[in-house]
């Protein structure tokens, strides 16, 4: 499994270039992350097999093997434009082979061994599973970062999806988040409550290349009363602090997007929309 030499879609040679250390950094992070640890934790399911020494013990080491190389391919095939997407798929990874191969082969070892040599090494090799499915995640996570941050205007030529934050405050000390995504061929707002365990309610908006007119820098001035940028389904409110914002031109309409750095926000999108434009005139 190999992953791509150049940074994805990037037909811009500035911006190429100046990107393509981040993706070395990145393409090295990601071939750890998905495809070297997940495979040494295979290997260490296939030892469990041959502790316990019996044709069934294999089945763990089959399904962590199974995992492993199903994640490596979705990341191949569909996720490289997805940053986001990392490090959930590297949790669902190492929680499948764990859940799938190395608990079970860790049960299989035990059962079948009687030394404390064996038991020791049988051991020894689940905390260094272990040890491979938590260091996969974290480095789907500085993969991201690595490729992502910081943000520059180059990255509006590539597809990546870019999770941007957004500037917002509530009246309720109730726990959000909200952000802007910048994909490959529309914008996406969204906030969320966070609530226990559960997911809150949730809002987003979508507006699509083909319907983006403009993207307006604008600055936000003090108010006696809040202004209100999103209302979630639960009626709860986000509200715009002074500051810099975006104003974002469609054929339905004007929408308002309180960000940290809205000419910056700005050249990205634009960039972005270019690149989605012509990239729909050659289809």
């Amino acid at each position: 499994m190999a992953f791509p030499s150049a940074i994805p879609g990037v037909t811009d040679f500035g911006a190429a270039s100046t990107l393509q250390p981040r993706w070395m950094r990145t393409r090295t992070l990601l071939w750890w992350s998905a495809v070297v640890l997940p495979a040494t934790v295979a290997v260490v399911c296939a030892a469990f097999a041959v502790l316990a020494g019996s044709w069934w013990a294999a089945l763990p080491a089959i399904a962590a093997t199974t995992v492993a190389a199903g994640g490596a391919w979705r990341l191949r095939r569909r996720a490289l434009a997805q940053p986001p997407s990392w490090l959930p798929s590297a949790f669902l990874v190492a929680g499948g082979q764990t859940l799938l191969g190395v608990i079970p082969g860790l049960g299989l070892a035990l059962s079948s061994t009687s030394g404390g040599i064996a038991q020791a090494l049988a051991g020894s090799l689940f905390v260094a599973a272990l040890a491979c499915a938590v260091a996969s995640c974290v480095l789907a996570h500085r993969a991201n970062r690595s490729l992502t941050t910081p943000v520059v205007p180059e990255l509006g030529a590539t597809g990546v999806t870019l999770a941007l934050a957004v500037r917002f405050a509530l009246a309720t000390p109730d726990l959000a988040s909200a952000r802007l995504d910048v994909e490959a061929d529309r914008l996406t707002w969204s906030a969320r409550l966070h609530r226990g365990r559960g997911a809150g309610p949730r809002a987003e908006h979508v507006v699509r290349f083909a319907d983006l007119r403009d993207v307006v820098l604008t600055t936000l001035p003090p108010r006696p009363t809040p202004l209100t940028w999103l209302h979630l389904p639960d009626g709860t409110a986000l509200h715009a602090p002074p500051g810099p914002a975006v104003l974002v031109r469609t054929t339905s309409g004007d929408w308002m997007i309180p960000v940290h750095d809205a000419l910056l926000v700005r050249n990205l999108v634009l960039t972005r929309r270019d690149r989605w434009a012509r990239g729909a005139t050659t289809r």
